[in-house]
């Protein structure tokens, strides 16, 4: 081989190693970058997880919970929509309502450790109305199930006469706000479920 062909052939191969050298920096940069968001991934999720929960709404006294009759008579509740009081023996069925089931009925859900969304279209377009209840659906899709039954323990009935667009209610605490905020839902959601006299029922 002559000087110049040796010449020629160190020149391509410093080429080559120089290639190989970008290809191992730009593989080793890849999987640093990703390692890093892995890690603040990580973290994030443990910040997000390690953050207290919002305690929104207030306390509301513990009415008296004896079973009644369909259609007794009782006292008024102490709030609206109620937190706890006198109640029918049979609870009514999780899910979303288009049309609410007696208080009397909803109560007991409450003493089993449900939460129940109310909303208040009375004030909307219908075409306002629609996108709320779309809202709740989704934000009850979201929030998970109960630790006890792991069933969802969530209800959404529409209470007309109540003077806010939202109100949540379990077991002694009601909050209410006038926006859709899915976020302060599942907040409440996750601080109130299953807090009840009951929480292993379904």
């Amino acid at each position: 081989m002559t000087p110049k062909a040796r010449d020629i052939q160190r020149a391509k191969q410093s080429a080559w190693e120089r290639q190989a050298q970008r290809r191992r920096r730009i593989v080793v940069g890849a999987w640093i970058g990703a390692g890093l968001a892995f890690a603040a991934l990580v973290a994030y999720l443990a910040w997000q997880q390690s953050r207290p929960i919002p305690r929104t709404g207030e306390d509301i006294p513990i009415q008296s919970a004896d079973h009644i009759e369909f259609g007794q008579p009782h006292g008024p509740y102490s709030s609206n929509p109620p937190t706890s009081g006198p109640h029918y023996a049979q609870p009514a069925e999780p899910g979303f309502y288009e049309a609410a089931p007696p208080d009397e009925q909803l109560v007991h859900n409450l003493e089993h450790g449900y939460v129940i969304i109310w909303y208040n279209c009375s004030a909307l377009a219908p075409e306002a109305c629609d996108q709320l209840k779309s809202q709740v659906r989704t934000a009850m899709q979201s929030a998970g199930v109960s630790r006890y039954t792991g069933t969802p323990k969530l209800i959404a009935v529409p209470r007309p006469d109540m003077e806010t667009l939202i109100a949540l209610t379990s077991w002694g605490r009601l909050d209410k706000f006038d926006a859709f905020d899915g976020e302060r839902i599942r907040n409440y959601i996750r601080a109130f479920r299953d807090r009840a006299p009951e929480p292993n029922a379904q």
